[in-house]
């Protein structure tokens, strides 16, 4: 057995050590050369290129869901709250599985009541598609949205502004803290779809529709123009059996 000597360098911290005198290096070129943001931008691309250097890939993670116990303690909380909005935006969030900077930016005008549909505009990767929501949620939606003849984006705060993202993240949690989960905005995206995936019978390349998802998009440009009648059916099944 060999015994390394206690005063041997450690590799990583001479990495470490590597990457700084590296750091300093550049930032004297970059100050010498009076280069501004663009320029130092263009010298970066250009040495990535040069080196051949490209990021680490990164290990596919599992979404975090709630249990059905938790999912439900979560929801009773929200819903002994006096502040409506409050459930009418996390049960959103889960009926459509959009994303919390979609739903801030959602226009009053994208809501379409008699369809049950909700045009996201310019999400993710600016693309724009249609989620779709519950018909027995369409009643409470229409309530909120008649109450509130002069909003323009579907929630507003108390000063008439939309949500931001952040706000809603400390909704969220707020509530997820109260009930003893741990949930963000995010989680009821990652629940819905994977509600959807278990309970509705969608193929991949529906769900993929409704969630935004980056894969076939040539198709689905052309699908998003007119959601198929049996994709919807499939979903409010689905969605009335969550029964919340």
């Amino acid at each position: 057995m060999t015994v390394q000597p206690e005063n041997e360098p450690d590799c990583e911290a001479q990495n470490e050590k590597a990457k700084l005198e590296i750091v300093a290096q550049i930032t004297r070129i970059v100050r010498r050369s009076g280069l501004d943001y663009s320029g130092w931008r263009y010298v970066a691309k250009q040495v990535r290129k040069e080196c051949e250097l490209r990021p680490a890939k990164k290990g596919r993670r599992l979404p975090k869901v709630l249990s059905n116990e938790d999912f439900r303690r979560f929801f009773e909380i929200l819903d002994q709250s006096t502040e409506i909005q409050h459930s009418l935006m996390v049960r959103l969030l889960f009926f459509t599985g959009m994303r919390v900077s979609e739903l801030c930016n959602t226009l009053v005008e994208e809501v379409d009541l008699e369809n049950y549909k909700i045009r996201v505009t310019q999400g993710k990767n600016s693309k724009d598609r249609t989620v779709l929501f519950g018909k027995a949620f369409a009643v409470a939606l229409k309530t909120h949205i008649h109450a509130h003849p002069d909003n323009r984006w579907l929630f507003q705060t108390r000063r008439h502004t939309k949500y931001s993202t952040r706000r809603v993240q400390q909704i969220v949690e707020g509530y997820a803290e109260k009930a003893g989960v741990k949930a963000t905005p995010h989680t009821f995206r990652h629940q819905a779809i994977t509600w959807l995936t278990r309970h509705s019978g969608m193929a991949d390349a529906e769900l993929q529709l409704l969630t935004g998802h980056s894969k076939r998009e040539t198709l689905a440009i052309y699908q998003h123009i007119c959601l198929d009648a049996d994709l919807e059916a499939k979903y409010q099944q689905a969605m009335k059996e969550a029964n919340i």
